[in-house]
């Protein structure tokens, strides 16, 4: 597996339930011992639990959380005041809560970002925060009080023109506040215009003009000698076009050619005319030892046959170990599942839950879509499993979403817990398709569609009759 997985607590623990963004984690520390869901939700805060920092979304879910449960933020202060500003992904997530509860109108949050402007390595990042997303609208002041003074605060830290040029270096003037601040503050806009100024307008000297051959113009010989591995996507659109005995016998040598620059073009070219050879080359090139470029390229020929094809292939990968195989054999059931494929998924699905925090948790997602695909033999035990354990919670939607449609109990069961969810996805399908008799789903429904920080996606789910 290529990812380290994080280090989660049981998910029946509350601790796990609060690292995997899950409703119930919420739900548990909103009913819980004040002093204990306050130290586990610090304990979240300080030791970031998301499987992929990019996508998985934590900050609304534990500054949310903190404001339901009164969460005394002396301790995320007294961090940033530390000096502990080498763990920056640490101090990033700190400022992002705290910023998440400003845009919510919590002056105490406001407070320590704005003071943490005059000393801290992330001040930057504290004013964004501050400013907010351009998402959310603010229950509180509108930004520029927010941020009023805060450029003179930068003055006073900056004192010299080299320092406060230095400082704002890689701002984009175009970004709030600086928009209004190189209007208000002649020392900023010309400390952004130092910054900018060595930008080099772009060259456009003339050049004659040459016809370019367009591919469809070109002989299939000519198309897989072209040496701009670049366009290898490009040439195989064309090339899936020649369909004569020669042209075939063409792309069946080139696809095979080691040294190729072409080679992934007429890998892709096979795939998309069907050609059974594809799945000999599968076989030969994704080994651990022999994995490389051709790897994307094996990827979306396979994708493009038809199942009927590629079946047989995609049942034998699923039981191996190498990670690839089960991931491409994973893939191609959450295109083209079948009633005759639920079986070897479900099973396989099972197995990867197996492994734990070790599991491919995009074998996991693309495993609940299959399953997605064959809803009308639903409920799947394993599908409710992988809902609990699954690390990765912005892959989390799938799982939700074939729940959604496999599990005839969702709407009046984990739809309610999900309307707490840390991902505004899974948010939005529980929205859709909870049961609005539920008077706990009806209260919650009306908090979604109250709150102007959350995601116009989920709002307006929230409003379905």
């Amino acid at each position: 597996m290529p990812t380290t997985p994080p280090t989660l607590a049981d998910p029946a623990d509350p601790l796990g339930m609060l690292q995997r963004g899950l409703g119930s984690g919420y739900l548990w520390a909103l009913d819980a011992d004040r002093a204990v869901a306050h130290a586990l939700l610090v304990h979240c805060v300080f030791n970031d639990p998301r499987w992929d920092r990019q996508l998985d979304d934590r900050d609304d879910y534990h500054a949310t959380l903190a404001l339901e449960i009164g969460l005394d933020l002396a301790p995320l202060e007294a961090w940033l005041r530390s000096g502990g500003q080498e763990d920056r992904e640490t101090a990033h997530d700190i400022i992002a809560v705290l910023g998440r509860m400003a845009i919510r109108g919590h002056d105490e949050a406001r407070r320590v970002l704005c003071e943490y402007v005059a000393y801290g390595a992330h001040w930057a990042r504290a004013i964004a925060c501050l400013v907010g997303d351009g998402e959310a609208v603010s229950v509180g002041p509108p930004w520029p009080e927010v941020v009023a003074d805060l450029d003179r605060v930068l003055l006073a830290r900056f004192a010299t023109p080299g320092d406060l040029a230095e400082a704002l270096s890689g701002i984009d003037p175009r970004e709030r506040p600086w928009t209004l601040w190189s209007v208000e503050n002649e020392a900023i806009a010309k400390a952004l215009a130092m910054d900018h100024s060595h930008v080099a307008p772009v060259s456009r000297a003339w050049r004659p003009r040459e016809r370019q051959v367009k591919p469809h113009e070109m002989y299939t010989v000519e198309l897989l000698a072209i040496t701009e591995a670049s366009r290898w996507a490009q040439i195989a659109e064309e090339l899936a076009t020649r369909t004569t005995p020669y042209d075939i016998e063409l792309l069946v040598a080139a696809a095979n050619a080691p040294d190729l620059p072409m080679r992934r073009a007429a890998i892709l070219a096979l795939g998309h005319q069907g050609r059974r050879e594809v799945l000999t080359i599968a076989e030969e090139n994704t080994h651990h030892a022999q994995r490389g470029k051709l790897q994307g390229a094996i990827a979306l020929a396979l994708e493009a046959m038809p199942l009927s094809q590629t079946r047989a292939l995609a049942h034998d990968w699923l039981g191996e170990q190498d990670w690839a195989r089960r991931r491409k054999a994973a893939g191609l059931l959450a295109a083209w599942a079948e009633e005759e494929d639920l079986r070897p998924a479900r099973d396989a699905l099972a197995r990867e839950l197996d492994r734990g925090l070790d599991a491919d948790v995009f074998v996991v997602c693309s495993l609940a879509e299959a399953l997605g695909r064959c809803a009308v033999h639903g409920p799947f035990e394993e599908l409710s499993r992988a809902y609990e354990v699954i690390p990765y919670s912005y892959g989390r939607r799938y799982v939700v979403q074939a729940l959604s449609a496999a599990d005839p109990t969702f709407a009046g069961d984990l739809a309610v817990e999900c309307l707490w969810d840390c991902e505004r996805e899974s948010r939005q399908i529980a929205a859709t398709h909870v049961d609005r008799r539920i008077r706990m789903a009806r209260q919650r429904l009306a908090e979604l569609r109250a709150d102007e920080s959350q995601a116009a996606s989920v709002r307006q789910a929230s409003t379905r009759d």
